[in-house]
């Protein structure tokens, strides 16, 4: 295999030794079911408790509102789908710069009745205001990215929750605030109690962690959901949990503590001050955005210069990674960004730990030369 330099962290990331090994060992010694009744089923059964408290500890909230599943895009899905239970149709507002999990179940809603409205996000950020004049009577659920993949900004969580708590004081009535929170977690410092949100979604390969792990957080718990299968998780998502990869998602939040902030930070400087002067245009803002994450625009097609750049050894994305038109999703976020004529260029490079100053150096190099 080719040596490469990989800088698609926030499409997913390389699984850390710890979790790896974790993975191994459940796999290896604790196949039994946790819902088996003898000694060994109850053995799983532990490790399944103690994984979801390890967790709800680093979140801040109680191990009995998080539910495992098998990514963010499961999670998301169980809460809209939710939706479709309800006995009369009303209005959601999403964010229009969603993961396309959120946007891509506006065709169904609409099928089903349910008016789909979506805030503006100027420069790439979602304004309370804005929020606050588009509420209705109607409104049952709004949902507004926590950390955007494309950009790497960071909402204002927090205020946009209080817009919606204010709101539900005046009509008398709950609205649920969800929240994708997958570029967030270990990212950006918060607690989940503190933003006070409804629902929340996390995948574990964004964290070192492995494939095929996700988490729901539910502030209140049950909600109507379209399949209880056996009943695990509180009914929420059914099915034999998949305990290798729950216990190695919690051994990579424990290693998130000891990822080293200021050496992303210094990253993305670096990358910002020596690219300030050549014919890249840096898209992403430099005020509240996280580190992680640095789009960019090259005067070539973007197709054209992510090939060029796997020529010279890099690996970076257009935007986002879950399907073949992941341009054309990136893109969606440019426009509502207000950056729209840069987007035909637009190259993502998102950092992880594993990352060295060496490496940041040749990919900046290497961007130049496009």
């Amino acid at each position: 295999m080719n040596e490469f330099h990989y800088f698609d962290n926030a499409a997913t990331t390389k699984i850390c030794r710890e979790a790896l090994d974790e993975y191994v060992n459940i796999s290896q010694n604790h196949m039994a079911n946790p819902s088996a009744l003898y000694s060994e089923g109850r053995q799983s059964k532990a490790i399944l408790t103690s994984s979801r408290e390890k967790i709800a500890d680093y979140l801040g909230v109680k191990p009995s509102t998080l539910f495992f599943t098998s990514g963010a895009s499961e999670s998301i899905s169980i809460v809209l789908s939710s939706l479709l239970w309800a006995k009369r149709s009303g209005e959601v507002i999403f964010s229009s710069i969603e993961h396309e999990a959120v946007s891509s179940f506006e065709g169904l809603l609409r099928e089903k009745g349910w008016k789909v409205n979506y805030l503006g996000a100027k420069g790439g950020f979602v304004s309370p205001d804005e929020l606050e004049a588009r509420i209705t009577p109607d409104t049952r659920l709004v949902a507004v990215m926590a950390v955007n993949n494309v950009l790497g900004t960071i909402q204002d969580i927090k205020s946009l929750v209080k817009v919606v708590r204010e709101k539900e004081k005046e009509y008398g009535r709950s609205i649920f605030f969800f929240s994708d929170c997958v570029q967030a977690l270990g990212k950006t410092g918060f607690s989940l109690s503190d933003l006070d949100v409804d629902g929340a979604s996390f995948s574990a390969h964004k964290i070192n962690g492995p494939r095929g792990a996700g988490l729901l957080y539910l502030k209140k718990g049950q909600i109507q959901v379209l399949s209880h299968a056996g009943g695990q998780e509180g009914g929420i998502r059914g099915g034999t949990e998949n305990l290798p990869a729950i216990a190695a998602f919690a051994k990579a939040v424990e290693s998130l503590k000891i990822w080293d902030e200021k050496k992303i930070h210094g990253f993305n400087t670096m990358m910002r001050l020596a690219l300030a002067d050549s014919k890249m245009k840096i898209l992403s803002p430099d005020h509240d955005t996280s580190d992680y994450i640095l789009s960019l625009s090259s005067p070539l097609p973007s197709e054209v210069a992510i090939r060029m750049m796997q020529d010279k050894g890099y690996l970076v994305s257009s935007g986002s990674a879950c399907s073949n038109n992941a341009r054309g999703k990136a893109e969606a976020v440019f426009r509502a960004a207000g950056l729209a004529p840069y987007a035909g260029g637009a190259i993502r490079v998102s950092f992880s730990c594993d990352n060295t100053e060496e490496e940041v150096r040749g990919l900046i190099q290497a961007l130049k030369e496009l």
